[in-house]
């Protein structure tokens, strides 16, 4: 119309400017102006109706085009899209999510009740199975348990142990209230010792931890009663720090009176050592029954139950004065004290080699042997044991005529096989009777284990591995199953067949060749292998690999017969590697060549 166009300013163009004001409204007039054609304007309504519809989508990376040569496209002219796309969550799709997140957090709450029950997913399958397919569904569900199951411990590393301790019966004997130097009638030689012995049962302790007691028998012999005082104290006090102390207050007042009798040549300074029936004593004390702790009966005794509990009368007479429990004075088992016991036989052992005689040692022997087959001892290391057991050995004055005699007390301590391997593992092997005692007993458990009784006897000194090749072929598994299986049947009489599976005892017989294989290890150990057995131990190979090794069958479930054909590749290593340190008898150059006559 007219008057919208006299409302447009004019186009001017000027060639030059002279201020940048001038510049702004020339380019604010070339924009204005770009367009040659009049552009309508949109109305206020058509403004407002335009925020209800939907927005434009966005266009694709391609669809871009280079602008115009209008700078400012009119705002009627934008292409808006037909389609609706909605971005507003609405309220039932929210609930909805809601309740789903809630019914996992229910599902996920409850699998972990029935983890805990042990039920698994099996519970939740039961729940949405029917009654009569609960059944189908938990037979399936065994075999195929049963079917890809893994049995990997048949063969334990550790030895299952007996027990030896009952902590209930510990302090029967003696407690830190019963014994007091009171009672034992000992004349003070100085006022140091005067003031310990009439100290309350307390305050001598605290006097014995502090050093007093060893100051007191610096220049005086220490009587008899102090020291076994001190033994049994170190024994049954239930703490290990104060137990620790006695014993170096009892050690230094030993070797104080060794250097003094070695010095001087004065028979008053006399050295204390425990009789077999006092260390005896103190193992009651600390829970072990007698017939427990020393089971055989060979060598005999020269003290039995009776005199040892002969002392149990006076102290219980104690015990109701002075209100003791009754439930025993150790809570768990004393291995500080144990240890200390032991300490004390060492250092014995060492100063006086001739206080005990053989019968004494080789019950010492057996007394250790039974003490380490505790239950709670498995995961101890029994260094102190193999030391005194090296002392003990070195004593032994008939060792040619003991050795039998030990190996065949020791043979019968346990019934367990892998509790007898660990008798022998205790015996030093850094020592050379310990090392032929290892040996020999390692044959006498074989033959009692496959001959149902000891068959085997010593002969000589050095071990002859020839009696081995008649016991090697029967350590298959296949024959040890037989015999295991006529054992169980026997066993049984009557009751229900079928009560051991055979799995069991595969598992049974496998842990056996195990332990008898182990055993077979300790025989043919020699620091310098004689070339007279050369031989003998051929024939050891042939059949470890003919009877032993060809006759496991190797399942990727059954591992424990991997283990032991593993060991019987170590044995076997082991044994070529002893034939090709020994050189072979007669002048041959092979086992296999003769020479020409």
């Amino acid at each position: 119309s007219a008057s919208s166009e006299s409302a447009k300013p004019s186009r001017r163009w000027r060639t030059g400017f002279n201020s940048e004001e001038e510049d702004y409204d020339a380019d604010l007039a070339c924009i204005l102006d770009s367009d040659e054609e009049d552009e309508e304007l949109i109305t206020l309504e058509e403004i407002m109706t335009l925020g209800s519809k939907p927005l434009p989508e966005t266009p694709e990376k391609n669809s871009y085009r280079a602008p115009s040569q209008n700078l400012v496209s009119p705002l009627p002219k934008v292409v808006v899209s037909t389609k609706q796309v909605s971005y507003n969550n609405s309220l039932e799709r929210l609930l909805k999510e809601k309740e789903e997140s809630r019914g996992l957090e229910e599902l996920e709450r409850k699998l972990q009740d029935d983890i805990k029950r042990g039920m698994g997913v099996l519970s939740l399958a039961e729940e949405e199975e029917s009654t009569d397919e609960d059944g189908i569904v938990v037979e399936e569900h065994k075999v195929f348990v049963q079917k890809f199951s893994v049995i990997t411990d048949a063969i334990p590393d550790l030895h299952p142990g007996e027990e030896i301790f009952e902590l209930s019966s510990s302090g029967k004997l003696f407690t830190v209230t019963s014994l007091d130097l009171k009672n034992s009638e000992v004349q003070p030689q100085n006022a140091l010792e005067k003031l310990i012995l009439s100290s309350g049962r307390e305050q001598q302790i605290v006097l014995v931890t502090q050093g007093f007691l060893s100051q007191a028998y610096k220049l005086a012999p220490c009587p008899s009663h102090v020291f076994k005082w001190l033994f049994q104290m170190m024994a049954v006090h239930s703490d290990f720090l104060v137990s620790g102390q006695i014993l170096k207050t009892l050690m230094d007042i030993t070797l104080h009176t060794a250097h003094q009798r070695v010095e001087t040549g004065d028979p008053r300074w006399e050295i204390w050592i425990p009789s077999v029936k006092e260390v005896s004593v103190v193992f009651v004390n600390m829970g072990i029954r007698f017939k427990n702790l020393l089971p055989v009966t060979h060598p005999r005794l020269y003290f039995n139950e009776e005199e040892i509990m002969g002392q149990l009368a006076a102290v219980q007479g104690e015990q109701m004065r002075t209100k003791v429990s009754q439930e025993g004075v150790f809570s768990h088992l004393p291995e500080t004290n144990i240890i200390n016991v032991v300490k004390f036989l060492v250092l014995c052992t060492s100063i006086s080699p001739d206080a005990y005689n053989d019968e004494d040692l080789l019950l010492l022997v057996l007394l250790l042997a039974r003490v380490s087959l505790e239950k709670t001892l498995q995961l101890t290391p029994l260094i102190d044991f193999q030391c005194l057991l090296e002392q003990i050995l070195e004593n032994i004055q008939a060792w040619d005529t003991k050795m039998p005699e030990l190996c065949m007390t020791l043979s019968d301590l346990s019934a367990h096989h892998h509790n007898l391997l660990r008798v022998v593992q205790l015996l030093p092997s850094f020592h050379t009777r310990g090392r032929q005692l290892r040996g020999h007993l390692s044959m006498m458990i074989i033959s009692k284990l496959l001959d149902e009784r000891c068959t085997y006897t010593p002969e000589t000194k050095e071990q002859q591995i020839s009696h081995l090749c008649h016991y090697l072929v029967r350590m298959k598994p296949s024959a040890l199953l037989k015999s295991i299986e006529a054992a169980a049947v026997e066993d049984q009489q009557g009751e229900l067949q079928g009560q051991h599976s055979m799995a069991d005892l595969d598992q049974k017989a496998y842990y056996l060749a195990f332990n008898l294989l182990t055993l077979a290890n300790e025989v043919t150990h020699f620091d310098v292998f004689p070339s007279s057995q050369r031989a003998h131990l051929l024939q050891l190979s042939r059949e470890l690999e003919k009877h032993v090794k060809c006759d496991i069958r190797e399942d990727p479930r059954l591992l424990y017969r991997s283990k032991v054909k593993d060991l019987v590749a170590r044995t076997y290593a082991k044994w070529q590697e002893l034939l090709q340190r020994t050189l072979p008898d007669q002048g041959k150059l092979h086992d296999y060549w003769e020479p020409v006559l």
